[in-house]
């Protein structure tokens, strides 16, 4: 038997835009149309792709409440890491061994 300490790895992601990027992005879409197609039309024509988000709860509160169910699981957070519009959160626990 190993005296080696072993861990296992969790890691989420959260995708973040600023507010108003999706009007933005019809804007662009329009833009790069040269004009021949709105950014309103965009927004109707295709709402999922150009869709305004509700915020629903905090962003702070809703990463409180995901934190707090991952650490009853026994995760701990060590790090975060951002990589483009991504905010990675790396956890880790000890491995169980059986």
């Amino acid at each position: 038997m190993s005296n080696i300490q072993k861990w296992d790895y969790f890691v989420i992601h959260i995708n973040f835009e600023e507010k108003g990027q999706a009007q933005e992005k019809a804007q662009e879409a329009s833009n790069k149309l040269k004009g021949s197609l709105s950014k309103e039309f965009l927004e109707k024509e295709f709402p999922e792709q150009f869709k305004k988000v509700d915020p629903g709860l905090h962003p702070s509160k809703q990463l409180q409440i995901i934190l707090n169910k991952i650490g009853e699981e026994g995760w701990k957070l060590i790090t975060t890491e951002r990589i483009g519009n991504l905010l990675m959160f790396i956890f880790m626990k000890k491995k169980n061994e059986e």
